[in-house]
């Protein structure tokens, strides 16, 4: 194994299901269990234990899920999972769901059947995705749905309707466009309300809440660490790695898992730095992404990191943006993690976290990976193109889609890749 590249499950995932009836073992959680068993026999190496950490919390999370070992809630992926591990719920985000069957190649196959049931192409193909295997119970059947309207409304309308699907209680936790101390007073006590009204699926205890939150905010140390070392130059991990693992970043804070993740992530960039260990060898340009990546088997990022030697020295996405969440308030603290998330609100806020990451991270050029119906995304790329223009950094604005591999256009793609990184030299 070399020191450059990690290894990947999914292609020989992917090289099986071809051969074989794989809808049938999705569900059982005792295939999880054996994946669980079979991960003892995997002794990474001192530049992958970080790999195994994620993959162990993915098998233990679908496990619980399928297995029905608590209480499964249904969210969109900005509504934070610490609440629900807090609540002694386990948090399913349909929209990660998507991306890995994505990643697995299955992708199109749930769209068509999302398609097939009148849901528009128009719509966001994550939602789209989801609402495939959802129509084709696939996903673990949760028993409530908690939505969030912040970032993306097509979430909690895709949600609601999933709900219709499975028969189950929807709840919709309404977040204010402008951060304020009113509006985070007025936010934390619908996160209480919300506590009390699903207190009989969700029996929140006290000392689970104290420990959640514990993780939490010794994770967020560690997350804190981890993207100080990305400003290293060289830069020692590709973003293509960190946006594939971004999941983790979603669904596993607040769990041991995430702590354990991070702690070994910061380690191995640690020993990376201090070794001057690059995460790609001469490495002659710095990049910026905004939003996720195309999750689907595609050459896009090896394209730009190893064709190109311009690594993605970070991504928006992976900013830690929230404070530490007081023990003894623990709403509070989360209301003010929802509403610090310079995504959501006035667009002028993102633009000002995309300018304040290009020059804490020394980039080049910055790259917006422009999701087919994210309204809330490209709906800003105006303005960040005119900011980043008076900064005087490059900016492109990539059209594609993260879930839909019919909506890729390789050649297209590869020409203006390469004719923004030639402007660049």
């Amino acid at each position: 194994m070399g020191d450059f590249e990690a290894v990947d499950l999914r292609k020989h995932i992917r090289g099986w299901t071809e051969n074989y009836d794989w809808r049938k073992y999705v569900t059982f959680p005792q295939t999880y269990s054996l994946l669980g068993f079979l991960s003892w026999f995997w002794r990474p190496g001192k530049l992958e234990r970080h790999l195994k950490d994620s993959f162990l919390f993915g098998v233990r999370l679908l496990s619980q899920a399928y297995g029905r070992k608590r209480p499964v809630v249904w969210a969109n992926i900005y509504t934070p999972a610490e609440l629900i591990w807090a609540w002694g719920g386990i948090p399913f985000f349909p929209e990660a769901a998507a991306a890995v069957a994505a990643s697995l190649g299955w992708s199109v196959h749930f769209l068509k059947t999302a398609e097939g049931a009148w849901f528009s192409t128009d719509l966001c193909s994550f939602h789209r995705c989801a609402l495939g295997m959802a129509l084709e119970k696939i996903l673990p059947r949760p028993d409530l749905v908690i939505a969030t309207n912040n970032l993306c409304d097509g979430a909690a309308k895709f949600l609601e309707i999933a709900a219709g699907i499975y028969g189950c209680p929807y709840f919709l936790l309404s977040v204010p466009y402008t951060d304020s101390p009113q509006s985070r007073a007025w936010l934390a006590e619908d996160i209480l309300a919300l506590q009390r009204e699903v207190k009989k699926l969700l029996p929140a205890r006290q000392e689970e809440i104290a420990r959640v939150i514990a993780y939490v905010n010794t994770t967020r140390k560690h997350m804190v660490a981890v993207n100080n070392l990305r400003r290293s130059l060289p830069s020692p991990w590709r973003g293509s790695e960190a946006l594939t693992q971004v999941i983790v970043f979603f669904n596993a804070l607040g769990t041991g898992e995430g702590l354990s993740f991070y702690r070994s992530l910061e380690k191995v960039l640690g020993y990376r730095v201090a070794k001057g260990l690059p995460a790609v060898p001469d490495q002659r340009k710095r990049l910026l992404w905004l939003h996720f990546k195309p999750f689907y088997p595609n050459p896009l990022l090896d394209l730009v990191e190893i064709g190109h030697r311009a690594v993605l020295a970070f991504e928006e996405v992976s900013e830690v943006f929230w404070e530490e969440i007081p023990q003894s308030d623990y709403a509070g603290g989360i209301a003010a993690k929802i509403l610090a998330n310079p995504l959501w609100g006035p667009a002028e806020r993102r633009v000002k976290l995309v300018i304040d990451l290009a020059r804490a991270y020394r980039v080049d050029g910055v790259i917006h990976f422009a999701h087919w119906g994210c309204r809330q995304s490209t709906g800003s790329v105006h303005l960040l193109r005119t900011a980043l223009g008076r900064e005087g950094i490059p900016f492109l604005n990539l059209d594609g889609d993260c879930i839909d591999p019919r909506n890729y256009m390789e050649g297209q793609t590869a020409t203006r890749i390469e004719g923004f990184l030639e402007m660049l030299r």
